[in-house]
């Protein structure tokens, strides 16, 4: 008996292991991709009439995925945003807030530094062999990314841990 039920709790744990939004694949509609990732955090109209769907574990978790859709809803591309060539893409002096949240969604944690005259947002992440890390993404009073800088992960500094 009790195997059985061992068995059933590994069997739905490698479903829910392949159900995730990394296993979306270009073509798919949206209802497969419903079927297969579940319910987006957030949804976000693109400006070329497409659709993205996000899927962020922040602030507790260091992944967010988008998975945009055409504007015939299927699936464009899927990516996972928590990379360093993901942050790579962030522009400074050009991209502003609302870019940043598009693409990476809301952040774990925003900090204000008033003597610089700048606020910062963190999105954290693994790097490295899997160190617990932190991008900070800073944006000047009017929004704009003055710059963007990697740190380790000042929830996990607390916690005494620095490796997963």
């Amino acid at each position: 008996m009790l195997s059985r039920v061992l068995l059933s709790f590994i069997a739905a744990l490698a479903l829910v292991a392949c159900s995730t939004p990394g296993s979306v694949k270009p073509g798919q509609d949206e209802a497969a991709v419903s079927a297969a990732a579940g319910r987006p955090t957030g949804i976000v109209k693109l400006p070329d009439g497409g659709t993205r769907w996000q899927y962020s574990g922040q602030p507790f978790n260091q992944w967010v995925w988008n998975i945009d859709f055409d504007a015939q809803g299927r699936v464009r591309s899927v990516e996972q945003m928590m990379t360093d060539e993901a942050f790579a893409k962030i522009r400074s002096g050009r991209d502003t807030r609302a870019d940043v949240l598009r693409d990476y969604g809301p952040p774990a944690e925003s900090f204000s530094y008033p003597l610089m005259n700048e606020t910062a947002w963190m999105y954290r992440y693994f790097v490295h062999g899997g160190f617990y890390a932190a991008m900070f993404v800073y944006f000047d009073p009017a929004g704009v990314v003055k710059r963007t800088e990697t740190g380790m992960d000042p929830w996990r500094i607390r916690d005494g841990g620095d490796r997963r």
